[in-house]
């Protein structure tokens, strides 16, 4: 299918991308129209031209040196160079559209394949197909056209900006900004009753404005504005001024705070200057309100995301009911947008569309594309873009790759390592975001892009497969690669639970491939020179592990039970393998204590857990994240038979009591090349693997094991049955 994107060069093409994948909670669509959002999506362009980031912003170099010392030179350099690649698609555009059902994901029972509807948010893209959330559509009846049903995403954010005001019937409502959303924001205010004075640069937009229902008008480049608005009200001031204007300039919003009467209302719904003038604000006694695009749900992952409806007897007006309440308005013709559309291009014109649009940005307004799409109705929409030649069949001296997962991560580390190997070959990339597929392909020079990773595994050509999406994905990818005879790399952890850990080893087990876990730091060549140094230390050793983890924002994935697991079992396991992996004995028990602040968090991740090892060794692992981020992120120290040993962050190993010259340096590799090297030759038959599933499953038991302890406050006993496959009955 085709899609909108920016090239390299900043420049808008129409890229052929392959189509969505349709996921459990979301529907399929098939575009008839979408609208070009002139303030957000020209804004947003204008910034893609302009020079990087890194090169505008000085204090990004202070987090770069911070990072340096935190995460050590490779890292750094790898987050570096993700953040200065170009951006993949048009950032922050293509959110609004209409089309028809073509497939419905399992959870939707409201909707059927046939329908019409109105679609918003980060997916809706300026493509031939989307996959959208549930929540973030609505049907549309069969008396509204399609091209009038995409305005309803703005609808909405002009519906959630007077909802804000609380106007009600025979208030003054002024409307500062006339572009699409405060054309649709007089058009409501009036509806509701309301006396519209609208307010803009442009006589165009003002006189569309009064054919729409305002009530006055007022140029700002020729009248005083706040005089006319007091003019108009009788010198009382208005009830509400709703700002919808696009500029860096505070002057709408103080302007706005002049316009009110005493106790008045000002919500801003547009990007403009905040650099606010307190004395109008202060002695009016005046409520300034933000509005939050369409409405409550907005920026909710669980609302949008995953479909959690908020109850209507305590949010009355979600985002969700604010988009079909728009579409009842224009249904009955209460609201008019055909006025609105400047001009109509056919997707294919996408570049001619935004220079017009950018060069004649006074005069025009609603710009659509239209959809005429020459594919068979019936037909599934190709999920597949062949970039080159197809891989031939397998060979026992190279081997050929897929990743499944195309997020920074792999695209910093995994697969710059298999591009670097002599012996292995990218063949494929899937990703359940078509464009992020296709840039990644094109990057590292796949063969071909997929929005369904179950693509790759029918494919013969391919011998192996790189896991690293989300860690709830991890078992269901893991056993499907294994059931097709792929060899597997799958990033820690190996599995959310010690069930789906077992069930995966036993299918790798029974399908005789191999499978590792990304646990690089074994591959670290500090951590294999202490491994060394330890291995010939006579008795038990005694370790501390610490580790500054970092803060994370609340709505991180990764802190989320369903898809991360959370920072101890999604993370925490790198470093309970890590201690094993030192030691070189099996764990026997655990203690583990939580800070106070953590003991009731949904994610509690402030925690020290002691291991006790068969061979009578311990090991301390500290994991925080409420730590200073210019502190290095990890710390191992070890002491047993008269010497100590401290490895700071893998950059540097000083060792004492052995008469060896400190310190030893490696630059802080944390081993990602290394183990995906030793993963390759492992396929090859060169070597035997050294992490296996059973890894897995013992640093999972480890972290669910803490978790336990440290809910309990006992010790917890790990007993050898638990890491069987399968578990003993």
């Amino acid at each position: 299918m085709r899609q909108v994107c920016l090239n390299e060069r900043q420049e808008v093409v129409v890229t052929e991308i392959p189509a969505p994948a349709l996921s459990e909670g979301q529907v399929l669509v098939r575009t008839g129209y979408s609208l070009i959002s002139s303030g957000t999506e020209l804004s947003t362009a204008a910034q893609g031209a302009a020079p990087s980031p890194m090169r505008r912003r000085v204090d990004l170099l202070r987090k770069v040196g911070a990072s340096i010392q935190r995460e050590g030179i490779a890292s750094t350099i790898s987050r570096v160079r993700q953040r200065l690649q170009p951006a993949p698609t048009l950032q922050g555009r293509g959110y609004i559209a209409a089309g028809e059902v073509i497939g419905v994901g399992s959870g939707v029972s409201d909707v059927e394949v046939g329908d019409r509807v109105a679609c918003a948010g980060g997916t809706a893209n300026h493509a031939e197909i989307i996959a959208v959330p549930r929540n973030l559509l609505v049907r549309v009846p069969s008396e509204l056209p399609l091209r009038e049903a995409c305005f309803t995403t703005l609808g909405a954010i002009a519906m959630q900006g007077l909802r804000r005001a609380g106007a009600s019937f025979g208030e003054t409502v002024v409307v500062i900004g006339l572009g699409l959303i405060g054309q649709l924001t007089c058009q409501l205010a009036e509806a509701a009753g309301c006396v519209v004075i609208a307010i803009d640069l442009v006589d165009e937009r003002l006189k569309l404005a009064k054919e729409l229902g305002a009530h006055y008008i007022i140029n700002a480049s020729a009248d005083n504005t706040v005089q006319s608005v007091r003019y108009i009200t009788g010198d009382y001031g208005a009830d509400a001024v709703l700002v919808c204007a696009a500029t860096g300039s505070s002057a709408p919003v103080n302007d706005a705070f002049q316009m009110c009467r005493e106790r008045g209302r000002a919500i801003i719904v547009g990007d403009v200057g905040m650099n606010l003038e307190r004395s109008h604000f202060y002695q009016k006694e005046l409520d300034l309100l933000i509005s939050r695009s369409y409405g409550p749900g907005r920026y909710d992952y669980e609302y949008e995301q995953l479909g959690l409806d908020y109850p209507i007897g305590y949010v009355r007006w979600t985002e969700n009911r604010n988009m079909a309440e728009f579409v009842r308005l224009l249904a009955a013709g209460k609201v008019r947008v055909a006025p609105l559309i400047s001009a109509e291009y056919a997707l294919d014109e996408a570049a001619t569309a935004y220079a017009t649009l950018s060069a004649k940005s006074r005069e025009m307004l609603g710009v659509l594309f239209r959809y005429e799409s020459e594919a068979n109705p019936q037909q599934s929409p190709s999920r597949v873009v062949h970039l080159k030649r197809a891989a031939s069949s397998g060979s026992s001296k190279r081997v050929r790759f897929a990743v499944i997962g195309a997020g920074s991560f792999a695209r910093g580390f995994h697969i710059p390592s298999i591009c670097k190997m002599p012996e292995s070959e990218l063949v494929a990339i899937a990703n359940f975001t078509g464009v992020n597929a296709r840039q990644a392909a094109e990057e590292f020079g796949a063969s071909y892009c997929t929005t369904d990773y179950r693509e790759v595994l029918a494919d013969a050509g391919i011998d192996a497969v790189v896991i690293t999406t989300r860690h709830n994905l991890h078992a269901e990818m893991s056993l499907a690669a294994a059931h097709s005879g792929k060899h597997i790399f799958v990033e820690k952890p190996l599995a959310l639970t010690l069930e789906d850990c077992r069930e995966v080893s036993q299918a790798v087990a029974d399908e005789g491939v191999l499978l590792t876990v990304g646990f690089n730091r074994r591959f670290a060549p500090l951590a294999m020179e202490l491994k060394a140094l330890l291995d010939s230390t006579p008795g038990p050793k005694m370790l501390t592990y610490r580790v500054n983890a970092g803060w994370l924002p609340p709505d991180h994935w990764s802190i989320d039970p369903v898809q991360g697991g959370g920072r101890i079992l999604g993370e925490g396991c790198h470093f309970f393998d890590l201690l094993y992996y030192l030691v070189g004995s099996e764990p026997v028990r655990i203690a583990a204590s939580l800070a106070r602040t953590d003991r009731e968090s949904k994610d509690p991740a402030n925690m020290s857990a002691t291991v006790e090892f068969a061979d009578g060794s311990v090991g301390t692992m500290l994991y925080t994240v409420v730590g200073d981020k210019a502190l290095p992120k990890e710390r191992v120290e070890a002491f047993g038979g008269g010497k100590a040993f401290v490895l700071n962050n893998f950059d540097s190993l000083e060792s004492y009591g052995t008469g060896a010259a400190n310190p030893s340096t490696a630059s802080g590799d944390k081993g990602h090349f290394g183990v995906m090297q030793h993963f390759c030759d492992a396929v090859l038959g060169k070597t035997s693997l050294q992490i296996t599933a059973l890894d897995g499953l013992r640093a999972t038991l480890c972290a669910e094991k803490a978790l336990e302890s440290a809910r309990t406050g006992k010790v917890v006993e790990i007993n050898a049955d638990e890491l069987l496959t399968p578990p003993v009955s």
